[in-house]
Parts: structure tokens; C-alpha cells; sequence
């Protein structure tokens, strides 16, 4: 491979921001410095931001939720053309674990759908539905060979875990190098909240949001983190959309227990005005769970970013068409597909609400975007990071230049976007997959396939940021 040299433009990283070329050799970052020169191909960046590529830990690609009998409507060809087109070179998906499968099984079976289709590179998580002696036999030699993280339901009839098996499972993460990614929201209480609903025949799609609570969510994260603590296991607290919530692992992290949280753009850009009951049948698009809050709880939310309560934004992508997938709940919003669009959109919204309204630093945004992702899932510094060495993931932003979002502009196979008509920046002019160009000006230039798999390290707990 040719060597590549990006020039002229402000590096962005974690910890520090200013003019730096950057000289690319064999899909690694080579030097940086000023006045580099090459004979390869030359990149010009003058005016425009230099960032490690995004990461995105919370993706629903090709994923089935078999109770409603769909699947969300991105494949992992289609949904990561968004991703790259995005600025994301690396996602962390899932592998869905069937009641009685083995989980290497199910592994498996995620290689078989990813591996011929992603344009970028890729890991997943394990979800456990079903903790048996095997399933914790099984622990081990998902984390040996490179999947280190496991997520778990504490809601979800067909999904959900007990807090017994949890407590199992956590202490086999911890004895065996492996970190929890949990969705925390109390079960019966929700049921109970449905079912309530129901019966007094209210079953339109803004009812949803009431049937989840912030304070399920802040019940079911407290106690996720006490299991943890018995254990001494390290945990990921996924989605967290409140300050109460945040709180919580605020309080923890104070103990010293190795605890880290994630938000999503939507619970930073959206508010529950979207669930409001005059906007007929079309709320059906904002149903997600746990679901957008009130306006005061945004603002909350955005102090825990500033303030480094929380550690990374993911985007939760778990699209799903508003015509013939959300509309099956038109007489049921429990028959309503959970989920958003979000995986091409996440760095634009965070550089255009956070970085360019001042709520943080472009360090920041690099910090929670790609840096602190791969350093809670492990793989760090070879993704994450410009260190020499490390493989050249990069995206170059102009921070002038604007689009407003609408699904016609975006890549994803869903009909509509939650964040229709906002004006943003931060959409990448070119975007570089181990120093291969894969997206530049908006046009996809990058094989099917050609994504690699990202065996990840086991989990330090000390190292978590």
C-alpha cells in the first residue's frame, strides 16, 4: 500500500488539538509532525479538523426482535455504508443469544452475517438470554478469543435476566476478563405500567413513554450496580438518560468500583415533546427504550457530559421502517417496534449541540466519540487514538460546513429520520478505514466486505476511563 499524507489540517484528539500532518504507511499511522513530506498521495485537510475515526458501540444491524417477528431494516452492508458516511470506521454490534444456544454458536453465527458485508471494521457483543452452566462455561472462550463484552436485558420478557443469573454471570465477567454491558430498566414495574394502560384502553404510541419512567430506569441501574459491586465485576451502564440515573454511577465511581455510563444523541437532542398526543400515529417514530425525556432532564443530561459523569455517546442505531414495521402497533403501542435511527447522525448532532454550542471541547467530543469506546471495550490504542502505531482510522471534518438532515440525504434503508430538518456540521468530507479511503465528499468508494474483525483485549477494570 502507497503511503497516504493527510496535510494541513488540526489534528483533534483526546488530549490535545493543533496543526499536524499526519503520514500514513501501510494502513497505520506512520509520523506526525509539520513539514512532512511524501511520494505517495497528499491529502489536503488546510481548514478542516483531523480525528480519529468514530466508534460506535451500540449498533442494532440485521438484529431480530422475535416477539414482533421484524428485523430492524439495516443489514451490515447498508447500515455501515451510514456508519462510514458518518465519520464511524468501527462499530461493536451484537450476537443474540437463542433461549438454550450455546453462546459460541451464536458468535458463530454473527461472523457468518457480518463478515461478507461490513465496509468498516467491526466486533460485537454477546447478549445473554439464557445463563446455564454452559452459557458460563462458554464465558471464557468468548473473552480468550476476542469478545470480551456481554450484554444483558434486565427487561424484555424473551430477552430478560434474572437477578440471580445476573449475579452468576457477573461474577464469571469478573474471574474471567469480561465487562457487562446492561439496559437497565425494572421489568415489573413496566409490565405493571402497561398492563395498567391497557386496561384503561390507552394503547396510542405516546403512552409508551409513560410505561418507562426515568425512575424504573434509575431503580434498575442502582441495583445492576450493587450486583456488580458483590461481584467485583466491571459493568457498562448503557443509554442513560438522566441526571438521577447518572447519579447513580457517580456514586459508585466514588467507591471506587469500576463503573462507566453512555448516552445517545437522542437523549440529548430530542425532548418529550415528540410523544405529544396531538401528533397522532407519527409518534410512533420517536418509541425507543428507555424513552426521550423531558426538557429539564435534557439539560440535566448535557451536565453530566460536560462534567465527565458520563463516558462516551453511542448511537443505539436500531432502525426500523415507520410504514410496515412501527405501524404493526397502530392499535398497540406495545406491538411498536424500540428503536431509532442513528448511526450516520451521531457525530454530526454531537459536534453540532456539544462542540460548536460550546457544551464541550473538541477534545471532548473525540474523548467521548472514539477514545473512551475503545478504551471500556478494549481496543485502545490501536483504535481510538492517532499514535503511531495505531491503525489509521481517520475522519476530516470541515466545522463550517453545514447539511440539513431528512432521510433522502442519509444512508440508512429506513423511510424517515428522527432529526428531520436540523441544520448540522460535522459530517466527514473524507473518511479513511486503516488508511484506505472509504467515503470522500459523500460518495462511497469502499468494497463490500472489506471490513475487518477487532479480537479485543480482555478488560482491565483499572484501565477504564
Amino acid at each position: 500500500m502507497a503511503d497516504l499524507l493527510i496535510r494541513g489540517g488540526t489534528v483533534v484528539t483526546a488530549d490535545s488539538m493543533g496543526p499536524t500532518d499526519v503520514l500514513i504507511r501501510d494502513g497505520k499511522i506512520a509520523q506526525k509532525g509539520t513539514g512532512l513530506e511524501t511520494d505517495g498521495s497528499i491529502f489536503d485537510a488546510t481548514g478542516q479538523w483531523v480525528m480519529p475515526g468514530g466508534i460506535d458501540t451500540h449498533t442494532h444491524l440485521d438484529h431480530p426482535i422475535g416477539r414482533l417477528g421484524v428485523r430492524t431494516a439495516d443489514d451490515f452492508h447498508v447500515g455501515t455504508i451510514a456508519g462510514a458516511c458518518g465519520g464511524v470506521t468501527t462499530i461493536i454490534d451484537f450476537s443474540l443469544q437463542d433461549r438454550g444456544e450455546s453462546l459460541l454458536k451464536a458468535r458463530d453465527r454473527r461472523l457468518g452475517e457480518i463478515e461478507p458485508n461490513s465496509i468498516i471494521d467491526y466486533s460485537f457483543h454477546t447478549i445473554v438470554t439464557d445463563v446455564n452452566p454452559n452459557s458460563i462455561k462458554e464465558v471464557e472462550s468468548l473473552v480468550e478469543s476476542g469478545f470480551p463484552s456481554f450484554k444483558v436485558y434486565m427487561t424484555y420478557g424473551d430477552k430478560k435476566v434474572g437477578d440471580g443469573d445476573l449475579l452468576l454471570l457477573l461474577e464469571e465477567l469478573a474471574a474471567k476478563g469480561g465487562l457487562a454491558y446492561l439496559h437497565c430498566e425494572n421489568d415489573c414495574a413496566v409490565t405493571h405500567l402497561i398492563e395498567r394502560h391497557i386496561s384503561r384502553g390507552e394503547t396510542g404510541p405516546s403512552f409508551h413513554a409513560s410505561s418507562r419512567p426515568v425512575l424504573v430506569e434509575a431503580e434498575a441501574t442502582n441495583r445492576a450496580i450493587m450486583l456488580a459491586e458483590i461481584a467485583g465485576a466491571p459493568i457498562c451502564i448503557a443509554h442513560v438518560t438522566s441526571k438521577l440515573v447518572a447519579g447513580h454511577l457517580e456514586e459508585a465511581r466514588g467507591r471506587g468500583q469500576p463503573v462507566v455510563g453512555e448516552t445517545c444523541p437522542q437523549y440529548l437532542v430530542l425532548n418529550d415533546a415528540v410523544y405529544d398526543p396531538e401528533g397522532g400515529f407519527e409518534v410512533a417514530k420517536f418509541v425507543c427504550s428507555p424513552p426521550i425525556r423531558d426538557i429539564d432532564q435534557v439539560e440535566a443530561l448535557w451536565s453530566t457530559v460536560e462534567d465527565g459523569l458520563l463516558q462516551q455517546v453511542s448511537s443505539d442505531h436500531a432502525p426500523f421502517h415507520y410504514e410496515d414495521q412501527k405501524t404493526k402497533g397502530r392499535d398497540n403501542f406495545t406491538r411498536i417496534p424500540n428503536g431509532l435511527p442513528g448511526i450516520e447522525t451521531r457525530l454530526p448532532l454531537m459536534f453540532t449541540y456539544g462542540v460548536k454550542a460550546g457544551r464541550i471541547s473538541p477534545s471532548r467530543f473525540v474523548e467521548l466519540t472514539s477514545t473512551n469506546p475503545a478504551r471500556i471495550f478494549g481496543m485502545y490504542p490501536n483504535k481510538g487514538s492517532l499514535k503511531v502505531g495505531a491503525d489509521a482510522d481517520i475522519v476530516i471534518v470541515d466545522p463550517n460546513k453545514e447539511v440539513e438532515l431528512s432521510a433522502g440525504c442519509l444512508h440508512s434503508a429506513v423511510d424517515y429520520t428522527p432529526y428531520q430538518g436540523l441544520r448540522v456540521s460535522g459530517f466527514p468530507t473524507m473518511t479513511f478505514s486503516r488508511g484506505e479511503v472509504i467515503v470522500q465528499d459523500g460518495e462511497v468508494i469502499a468494497k463490500r466486505g472489506r471490513g475487518h474483525l477487532v479480537r479485543r483485549q480482555k478488560i482491565d477494570p483499572k484501565s477504564l476511563p
